[in-house]
């Protein structure tokens, strides 16, 4: 055996070693490789396969358990794992899809309690008249409050405390001027 071989077998030994095993989800009927199914192991890892159905298989595991909504669920145990393939069997009776058709009583009887007034029927039949272009009263009342509102709330809060200080001054002006007449 040549040094070069050698060293080659060596380089590659690690990378044959460490290299974790891929399998196959597959579709029993069709072969078709089965994507998105969740593979829980028993020590609570979760993998799930790619695009292709493909997964690499963990380092330990006693159990393995393959779910898809549209397949059976199948429990794989670490001896039973022999080629490179697991086989899910499609769910016959699961549905794919369900319709509905028909009202509910809750609904019809929800439209009788909200049924409208006679004066709300008659103010329906009114033609509704929305003017076309820009509210300019709402703008102007919008602006208004932002600019000029809070400054006026807070001037009426300045007026309403100074009015209850000149309340209080002359009230004790009068208790000042009662005791200098005595």
């Amino acid at each position: 055996m040549n040094v070069r071989t050698f060293y080659y077998i060596l380089l590659l030994l690690p990378s044959v070693v460490l290299a974790r095993r891929q399998m196959v989800v597959v579709n029993v009927e069709s072969k078709v490789p089965v994507r998105d199914v969740r593979i829980s192991t028993d020590g609570g890892q979760e993998i799930r396969t790619s695009w292709d159905g493909l997964f690499a298989l963990p380092d330990s595991f006693r159990r393995l358990d393959f779910h898809h909504p549209d397949f059976e669920r199948r429990y794989v145990l670490s001896s039973e794992l022999n080629g490179d393939t697991i086989f899910l069997i499609p769910n016959v009776n699961a549905l794919r899809e369900v319709v509905i058709y028909g009202e509910r009583r809750f609904d019809k009887r929800m439209a009788q309690m909200l049924k409208p007034s006679p004066q709300q029927q008659e103010r329906d039949k009114l033609p509704q008249v929305i003017p076309a272009g820009p509210n300019v009263l709402a703008i102007a009342a919008w602006l208004y409050e932002n600019l000029y509102g809070k400054k006026r709330e807070k001037r009426l809060a300045r007026k309403k405390a100074l009015e209850k200080v000149r309340k209080q001054e002359a009230e004790l002006q009068e208790r000042w001027d009662s005791l200098e007449k005595k």
